[in-house]
């Protein structure tokens, strides 16, 4: 037996499964009808998604649209469709460009999501608006025998990390998976095209020619050619698929599809790793962010960047940044040194510069040498402000552009080199330490 055969046979939803899915997914959907007469809306519900495309794995969600016509208001949508989602399952409400509710029913993990009933794809339209389309097109499109072979890519690319096109993951969609298999036929096909891939990658499928993206992959969406379904997939995670399909098509494992779990370290394994590195690392650290991924993770990579910002503009060198979430936020930012030698040399203008004047005057007073002439351009020494960064960092924090929520947070706590070893930050140090790929661990 192959190992794409065993890897089959513990992904595919048993048939006693998928008639518990449909089953649900038929109570769902008169729930959602009730709910709608109840409340005087005009609601037609329509299962999206994997389930519905044939293509899910073991345990699937159920992805349940309510399509209102489309002359609702946006905010009667809005409203009513929350409406509905509360009456139906007993679940949280979550925003993104329309808003919805998740919750659980007989077992699965439900989305009860409002959305528009277009009928023509040229209209501009959201997101959450264009998925149906995308189940209808999968649905007609994908030939008989290619569910399985995307179902092996969905497994492979969760294994290697790199499935989902969420602001956590910055990958490759189901819909992005269903769509390669279309253009190449099968899983192995895929990843032998993947082996000659680079950043800057174009597909489409054949006859569905669309708009040039900027992104670092694209492929362009047979159902609206002015998308490109692969716009989530950031450099990082085409790199490292890339290398895996390489790296699978050389020495097939399992463990590209099941990999071990990363273990935790402890401060011994994480000193004998880091060495040097560990007395160059910066934590700040807050309560988890009670909200989704998709609202979170922006907000994250923005305040790392911010931060690297600041301690870029001190001069200090960034190495390497990481973010972690456990039952805290950690965003780890890792240095060339945490310090640097109190003077530095400040650069000035050239010697035949109008600003000379300007320069000398300010600097005869202020620096802790008189100013200097070298390779035509004048120079001083002076004081830095801030010659160890966690305490740059401490002073700073609150005055740079952090999330939003972020910046709610309010309890920062910013801590350094040794002290990091506390079991609290064990996790998020070992994510930042162990850079071995998933399936080489």
């Amino acid at each position: 037996m192959t190992i794409e055969s065993e890897v089959l046979r513990e992904i595919r939803p048993p048939a006693a499964q998928d008639r518990k899915v449909m089953a649900a997914v038929a109570d769902l959907s008169e729930k959602v009808l009730s709910a709608a007469r109840d409340i005087g809306a005009h609601v037609e519900p329509m299962l999206v998604g994997s389930v519905a495309k044939g293509t899910h794995l073991k345990d699937p969600d159920i992805d349940l649209f309510m399509l209102f016509p489309e002359s609702t208001p946006l905010e009667e949508l809005k409203n009513a469709g929350l409406e509905i989602g509360r009456r139906v399952v007993d679940g949280r409400e979550h925003y993104a460009q329309h808003p919805y509710v998740r919750g659980a029913y007989k077992g699965f993990l439900v989305d009860l999501v409002p959305c528009f009933r277009i009928h023509d794809t040229r209209k501009k339209m959201s997101a959450v608006d264009r998925t149906p389309f995308h189940t209808e097109f999968v649905k007609k499109n994908l030939r008989k025998g290619m569910a399985d072979e995307v179902r092996l890519l969905k497994r492979f690319m969760k294994g290697v990390e790199c499935y989902g096109a969420e602001a956590k993951v910055q990958g490759f969609s189901g819909y992005l998976c269903e769509l390669l298999v279309m253009r190449f036929g099968s899983f192995g096909e895929v990843l032998t095209a993947a082996k000659g891939w680079t950043v800057g990658t174009a597909l489409e499928l054949p006859g569905y020619p669309g708009n040039e993206f900027p992104e670092p992959m694209t492929f362009v969406d047979p159902v609206d050619p002015s998308r490109n379904v692969a716009s989530a997939v950031a450099p990082e995670t085409l790199l490292r698929f890339i290398l895996a399909s390489r790296e699978y098509l050389e020495s097939p494992r399992t463990e590209f599809f099941f990999p071990r779990p990363r273990e935790t370290w402890a401060p011994a394994r994480v000193k004998e790793v880091a060495g040097r590195r560990l007395d160059n690392m910066i934590s700040v650290s807050f309560p988890k962010l009670d909200l989704i991924d998709d609202v979170v993770y922006p907000q994250l990579r923005k305040s790392l960047t911010s931060m690297t910002a600041l301690l870029e503009r001190a001069d200090f060198e960034v190495e390497k940044t990481s973010i972690h979430v456990d039952g805290s936020t950690h965003l780890m930012v890792e240095l060339g040194s945490i310090s640097l030698p109190k003077e530095r040399r400040h650069r000035g203008p050239p010697v035949n510069s109008e600003n000379v004047n300007e320069f000398l005057e300010k600097w005869n007073a202020k620096g802790i040498s008189a100013p200097y002439v070298e390779d035509g351009r004048w120079y001083v020494m002076t004081t830095r402000e801030h010659d160890r960064a966690d305490a740059l960092v401490r002073e700073k924090l609150a005055e740079i552009p952090l999330g939003k929520d972020v910046k709610k947070a309010g309890r920062f706590e910013i801590v350094s080199g040794q002290e990091l070893l506390a079991d609290r930050n064990l996790a998020a140090l070992t994510h930042h330490f162990d850079e071995r790929m998933p399936w080489k661990r």
